[in-house]
Protein backbone atom coordinates (compact mmCIF):
# COMPACT_ATOMS: atom_id res chain seq x y z
CA UNK A 1 0.00 0.00 0.00
CA UNK A 2 2.91 2.50 0.74
CA UNK A 3 4.21 2.01 -2.98
CA UNK A 4 0.79 2.66 -4.27
CA UNK A 5 1.10 5.75 -2.01
CA UNK A 6 4.41 6.84 -3.72
CA UNK A 7 3.67 6.21 -7.29
CA UNK A 8 1.44 9.74 -7.82
CA UNK A 9 4.07 11.73 -6.80
CA UNK A 10 7.07 9.51 -8.92
CA UNK A 11 4.75 10.34 -11.73
CA UNK A 12 4.71 14.26 -10.73
CA UNK A 13 8.44 14.27 -10.12
CA UNK A 14 9.11 12.27 -13.54
CA UNK A 15 6.75 14.34 -15.48
CA UNK A 16 8.32 17.68 -14.20
CA UNK A 17 11.67 16.32 -15.31
CA UNK A 18 10.49 16.42 -18.89
CA UNK A 19 9.76 20.12 -19.14
CA UNK A 20 13.28 21.10 -19.25
CA UNK A 21 14.49 24.98 -19.85
CA UNK A 22 15.98 26.31 -22.97
CA UNK A 23 19.50 27.96 -21.75
CA UNK A 24 20.37 31.07 -23.58
CA UNK A 25 23.75 32.08 -23.42
CA UNK A 26 24.90 35.67 -23.96
CA UNK A 27 28.74 35.98 -23.82
CA UNK A 28 28.67 40.47 -23.08
CA UNK A 29 30.63 43.45 -21.72
CA UNK A 30 31.66 43.40 -17.88
CA UNK A 31 29.80 47.17 -18.23
CA UNK A 32 26.38 45.80 -19.05
CA UNK A 33 25.82 43.00 -16.15
CA UNK A 34 23.25 44.66 -14.13
CA UNK A 35 21.31 45.81 -16.77
CA UNK A 36 21.61 42.62 -18.39
CA UNK A 37 20.80 40.71 -15.21
CA UNK A 38 18.10 43.00 -14.25
CA UNK A 39 16.60 42.29 -18.07
CA UNK A 40 17.23 38.21 -18.11
CA UNK A 41 15.12 38.35 -14.72
CA UNK A 42 12.05 40.30 -16.34
CA UNK A 43 11.95 37.90 -19.20
CA UNK A 44 12.56 34.63 -17.29
CA UNK A 45 9.57 35.89 -15.35
CA UNK A 46 7.37 36.02 -18.27
CA UNK A 47 8.59 33.18 -20.27
CA UNK A 48 9.46 30.60 -17.72
CA UNK A 49 10.47 28.34 -20.10
CA UNK A 50 13.63 30.12 -20.36
CA UNK A 51 16.81 30.32 -18.68
CA UNK A 52 19.01 33.09 -19.74
CA UNK A 53 23.06 32.68 -18.77
CA UNK A 54 25.26 35.69 -18.56
CA UNK A 55 28.58 35.65 -19.31
CA UNK A 56 30.54 38.98 -18.94
CA UNK A 57 34.14 39.61 -19.60
CA UNK A 58 35.84 42.40 -21.82
CA UNK A 59 34.32 42.78 -25.18
CA UNK A 60 37.12 41.49 -27.39
CA UNK A 61 37.04 38.10 -24.69
CA UNK A 62 33.73 38.00 -25.59
CA UNK A 63 34.01 38.01 -29.63
CA UNK A 64 37.39 35.81 -29.01
CA UNK A 65 35.16 32.52 -27.57
CA UNK A 66 33.86 32.25 -30.65
CA UNK A 67 36.40 33.56 -33.35
CA UNK A 68 39.50 31.47 -31.64
CA UNK A 69 37.95 28.93 -28.95
CA UNK A 70 34.83 27.97 -31.19
CA UNK A 71 32.70 28.36 -28.31
CA UNK A 72 28.68 28.84 -28.87
CA UNK A 73 26.36 32.02 -27.89
CA UNK A 74 22.79 33.23 -28.37
CA UNK A 75 23.47 36.85 -28.40
CA UNK A 76 26.71 38.94 -28.32
CA UNK A 77 26.62 42.05 -26.38
CA UNK A 78 29.77 44.48 -26.80
CA UNK A 79 30.79 47.69 -25.27
CA UNK A 80 32.25 49.01 -28.78
CA UNK A 81 29.49 48.18 -31.80
CA UNK A 82 32.58 48.59 -34.15
CA UNK A 83 33.72 45.34 -32.85
CA UNK A 84 31.15 43.55 -34.21
CA UNK A 85 31.77 44.62 -37.54
CA UNK A 86 36.12 43.99 -36.65
CA UNK A 87 35.74 40.22 -35.26
CA UNK A 88 32.49 38.95 -36.19
CA UNK A 89 30.70 40.19 -39.08
CA UNK A 90 30.06 38.08 -41.93
CA UNK A 91 31.41 35.04 -41.12
CA UNK A 92 30.11 34.71 -37.33
CA UNK A 93 27.45 36.88 -37.38
CA UNK A 94 25.17 39.12 -40.31
CA UNK A 95 24.28 42.13 -38.43
CA UNK A 96 25.49 44.73 -35.92
CA UNK A 97 22.56 46.42 -33.66
CA UNK A 98 23.61 49.80 -31.92
CA UNK A 99 21.31 49.69 -28.63
CA UNK A 100 22.89 52.25 -26.39
CA UNK A 101 26.10 55.15 -25.46
CA UNK A 102 27.94 55.70 -22.63
CA UNK A 103 30.33 58.37 -21.45
CA UNK A 104 33.61 58.01 -19.18
CA UNK A 105 34.18 59.55 -15.99
CA UNK A 106 36.79 59.71 -13.47
CA UNK A 107 35.80 57.48 -11.04
CA UNK A 108 36.76 57.49 -7.12
CA UNK A 109 35.39 56.56 -3.45
CA UNK A 110 35.64 58.23 -0.28
CA UNK A 111 39.32 56.32 0.31
CA UNK A 112 41.00 58.09 -2.51
CA UNK A 113 43.51 60.29 -1.57
CA UNK A 114 42.49 63.56 -2.44
CA UNK A 115 38.72 62.94 -3.30
CA UNK A 116 37.22 66.32 -2.00
CA UNK A 117 39.62 68.32 -4.14
CA UNK A 118 39.70 66.66 -7.83
CA UNK A 119 37.64 68.75 -10.63
CA UNK A 120 36.71 68.69 -13.90
CA UNK A 121 39.67 71.46 -14.29
CA UNK A 122 42.51 69.82 -12.22
CA UNK A 123 42.01 66.26 -12.13
CA UNK A 124 45.49 65.53 -14.32
CA UNK A 125 47.53 67.71 -11.67
CA UNK A 126 45.40 65.50 -8.67
CA UNK A 127 45.90 62.37 -9.81
CA UNK A 128 49.17 62.32 -10.83
CA UNK A 129 50.26 63.43 -7.36
CA UNK A 130 52.80 61.57 -5.49
CA UNK A 131 51.07 58.51 -3.50
CA UNK A 132 48.12 58.67 -5.66
CA UNK A 133 47.64 54.99 -7.67
CA UNK A 134 45.65 54.78 -10.68
CA UNK A 135 44.49 51.77 -12.92
CA UNK A 136 43.46 51.16 -15.68
CA UNK A 137 42.34 47.78 -18.00
CA UNK A 138 44.17 46.32 -20.63
CA UNK A 139 43.19 47.75 -24.44
CA UNK A 140 43.50 44.39 -25.76
CA UNK A 141 40.80 43.18 -23.52
CA UNK A 142 37.97 44.96 -23.50
CA UNK A 143 37.25 48.73 -24.79
CA UNK A 144 37.40 50.24 -21.09
CA UNK A 145 41.30 49.89 -21.51
CA UNK A 146 41.54 51.89 -25.54
CA UNK A 147 38.72 54.36 -24.40
CA UNK A 148 40.83 55.09 -21.43
CA UNK A 149 43.96 55.87 -23.68
CA UNK A 150 41.41 58.01 -26.00
CA UNK A 151 40.38 60.69 -23.10
CA UNK A 152 44.05 60.62 -21.85
CA UNK A 153 45.26 61.74 -25.56
CA UNK A 154 42.61 63.85 -26.03
CA UNK A 155 43.31 65.94 -22.55
CA UNK A 156 46.90 66.73 -23.49
CA UNK A 157 46.26 67.58 -26.69
CA UNK A 158 43.19 69.68 -25.82
CA UNK A 159 45.37 72.69 -24.11
CA UNK A 160 42.86 73.10 -21.75
CA UNK A 161 45.53 71.48 -18.75
CA UNK A 162 48.25 73.88 -18.97
CA UNK A 163 51.79 72.37 -18.07
CA UNK A 164 49.71 69.33 -16.26
CA UNK A 165 48.52 68.58 -19.81
CA UNK A 166 51.94 68.37 -21.50
CA UNK A 167 53.22 64.63 -21.82
CA UNK A 168 49.98 63.40 -19.67
CA UNK A 169 49.19 59.84 -21.69
CA UNK A 170 52.83 58.91 -20.96
CA UNK A 171 53.24 60.02 -17.74
CA UNK A 172 49.62 58.46 -16.70
CA UNK A 173 50.66 55.16 -18.00
CA UNK A 174 53.70 55.53 -16.07
CA UNK A 175 51.69 56.06 -12.99
CA UNK A 176 49.67 52.90 -13.97
CA UNK A 177 52.39 51.27 -13.48
CA UNK A 178 53.26 48.23 -16.12
CA UNK A 179 50.24 45.99 -14.68
CA UNK A 180 46.46 46.54 -16.61
CA UNK A 181 43.54 44.87 -15.35
CA UNK A 182 41.40 42.69 -18.16
CA UNK A 183 38.32 44.27 -17.41
CA UNK A 184 36.21 47.07 -16.46
CA UNK A 185 34.95 44.52 -13.62
CA UNK A 186 38.46 43.72 -12.21
CA UNK A 187 39.30 47.45 -11.71
CA UNK A 188 36.16 47.88 -10.28
CA UNK A 189 36.84 45.86 -7.95
CA UNK A 190 40.30 47.21 -7.50
CA UNK A 191 38.75 50.33 -6.67
CA UNK A 192 36.33 49.12 -4.31
CA UNK A 193 38.79 47.35 -1.93
CA UNK A 194 41.15 50.31 -2.19
CA UNK A 195 43.93 49.11 -3.57
CA UNK A 196 43.57 52.09 -6.26
CA UNK A 197 41.95 55.70 -5.60
CA UNK A 198 40.91 56.51 -8.97
CA UNK A 199 40.05 54.57 -12.32
CA UNK A 200 38.52 55.83 -15.32
CA UNK A 201 35.16 53.88 -16.06
CA UNK A 202 31.55 54.04 -17.76
CA UNK A 203 29.80 56.95 -16.29
CA UNK A 204 26.66 53.50 -16.12
CA UNK A 205 29.41 51.97 -13.94
CA UNK A 206 30.17 54.40 -11.32
CA UNK A 207 26.80 55.28 -10.96
CA UNK A 208 25.43 51.72 -10.35
CA UNK A 209 28.24 51.49 -7.74
CA UNK A 210 27.40 54.57 -5.95
CA UNK A 211 30.74 55.57 -6.96
CA UNK A 212 31.97 59.38 -6.87
CA UNK A 213 32.59 60.77 -10.39
CA UNK A 214 34.31 63.72 -11.43
CA UNK A 215 32.64 64.15 -15.39
CA UNK A 216 35.07 65.23 -17.75
CA UNK A 217 34.57 67.67 -20.82
CA UNK A 218 32.35 66.61 -23.54
CA UNK A 219 35.01 66.94 -26.33
CA UNK A 220 36.87 64.35 -24.07
CA UNK A 221 34.07 61.93 -22.80
CA UNK A 222 33.51 60.24 -25.71
CA UNK A 223 29.83 61.01 -25.53
CA UNK A 224 28.85 63.08 -28.30
CA UNK A 225 28.19 62.23 -31.62
CA UNK A 226 28.55 65.72 -32.87
CA UNK A 227 32.25 65.86 -31.76
CA UNK A 228 33.23 62.49 -33.50
CA UNK A 229 35.84 64.28 -35.36
CA UNK A 230 37.60 65.38 -32.80
CA UNK A 231 37.66 62.17 -31.39
CA UNK A 232 39.30 60.27 -34.02
CA UNK A 233 42.44 62.35 -33.23
CA UNK A 234 43.02 60.32 -31.00
CA UNK A 235 44.79 56.51 -31.69
CA UNK A 236 45.84 53.44 -30.19
CA UNK A 237 47.14 49.95 -31.62
CA UNK A 238 44.79 46.70 -29.77
CA UNK A 239 45.58 43.51 -30.53
CA UNK A 240 42.53 42.41 -31.71
CA UNK A 241 43.33 38.70 -33.02
CA UNK A 242 45.88 36.18 -31.71
CA UNK A 243 48.79 35.57 -34.46
CA UNK A 244 47.45 38.94 -36.50
CA UNK A 245 48.97 42.30 -36.57
CA UNK A 246 47.44 44.89 -34.22
CA UNK A 247 44.98 46.84 -35.60
CA UNK A 248 45.01 50.93 -35.26
CA UNK A 249 42.01 52.20 -33.53
CA UNK A 250 40.71 55.77 -33.23
CA UNK A 251 38.74 57.46 -31.07
CA UNK A 252 34.30 57.45 -31.41
CA UNK A 253 31.80 57.78 -29.32
CA UNK A 254 31.39 54.62 -27.07
CA UNK A 255 28.63 52.84 -28.58
CA UNK A 256 26.91 49.23 -27.79
CA UNK A 257 26.43 46.73 -29.95
CA UNK A 258 24.64 43.45 -30.33
CA UNK A 259 24.40 40.36 -32.18
CA UNK A 260 22.98 36.83 -32.72
CA UNK A 261 25.77 34.59 -33.88
CA UNK A 262 25.34 32.27 -36.96
CA UNK A 263 25.44 28.68 -35.07
CA UNK A 264 23.42 30.35 -32.15
CA UNK A 265 22.02 27.17 -29.99
CA UNK A 266 18.51 28.84 -29.86
CA UNK A 267 17.89 31.29 -32.41
CA UNK A 268 14.47 31.68 -31.95
CA UNK A 269 14.94 32.04 -28.67
CA UNK A 270 17.54 34.22 -28.54
CA UNK A 271 15.52 36.37 -30.85
CA UNK A 272 13.32 36.86 -28.10
CA UNK A 273 16.01 38.39 -25.65
CA UNK A 274 17.11 40.73 -28.26
CA UNK A 275 13.81 41.92 -28.83
CA UNK A 276 13.64 42.30 -25.16
CA UNK A 277 16.87 44.61 -25.01
CA UNK A 278 15.80 46.47 -27.51
CA UNK A 279 12.14 47.48 -27.36
CA UNK A 280 10.92 49.67 -25.22
CA UNK A 281 11.19 47.84 -21.64
CA UNK A 282 14.95 47.51 -22.43
CA UNK A 283 15.76 51.04 -23.20
CA UNK A 284 13.64 52.02 -19.52
CA UNK A 285 16.43 49.69 -17.70
CA UNK A 286 18.99 51.14 -19.69
CA UNK A 287 18.05 54.84 -18.57
CA UNK A 288 17.92 53.45 -14.68
CA UNK A 289 21.70 52.01 -15.60
CA UNK A 290 22.79 55.31 -16.92
CA UNK A 291 23.26 53.96 -20.24
CA UNK A 292 21.51 56.17 -23.36
CA UNK A 293 19.83 53.95 -24.92
CA UNK A 294 19.28 54.57 -29.35
CA UNK A 295 16.07 54.24 -30.09
CA UNK A 296 15.38 53.10 -32.67
CA UNK A 297 18.75 50.88 -32.48
CA UNK A 298 20.28 51.15 -35.53
CA UNK A 299 21.65 48.62 -38.12
CA UNK A 300 24.16 49.22 -41.06
CA UNK A 301 22.96 45.56 -42.09
CA UNK A 302 19.44 45.99 -41.55
CA UNK A 303 18.47 43.92 -44.78
CA UNK A 304 20.47 41.08 -43.34
CA UNK A 305 18.87 41.56 -39.97
CA UNK A 306 15.94 38.80 -38.75
CA UNK A 307 12.55 40.19 -40.08
CA UNK A 308 11.78 39.84 -36.34
CA UNK A 309 13.82 42.17 -35.04
CA UNK A 310 13.71 44.67 -38.12
CA UNK A 311 11.01 46.81 -36.49
CA UNK A 312 12.98 47.21 -34.13
CA UNK A 313 15.86 48.87 -36.10
CA UNK A 314 16.70 52.13 -38.53
CA UNK A 315 19.25 51.52 -41.39
CA UNK A 316 21.36 54.40 -41.09
CA UNK A 317 21.56 55.00 -44.41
Amino acid sequence: MTHLRLLPLLAALLASGCHSRTELVVFHASSLSRVLSDLAEELEREAPDLRVHLEPSGSQVAARKITELGMRADLVAVADAALIDRMLLPSHARFNAVFATNEMVLAHKGHSRFTEEVTSENWPEVVLRAGVRLGRASPDLAPIGYHTLFVWQLAERSGRYGKDGERLEARLRERCGERATTDEAELLSLLESKAIDYAFLYRSTAEDHRLKTTPLPAELNLSSPELAPRYASAAVEVAMKQAEARTRLTGSPVTYGLTIPADAPHPAAALRLAAFILGERGQRALRRAGFRPVAPATCAQWGEAPLALRPLLLSPR
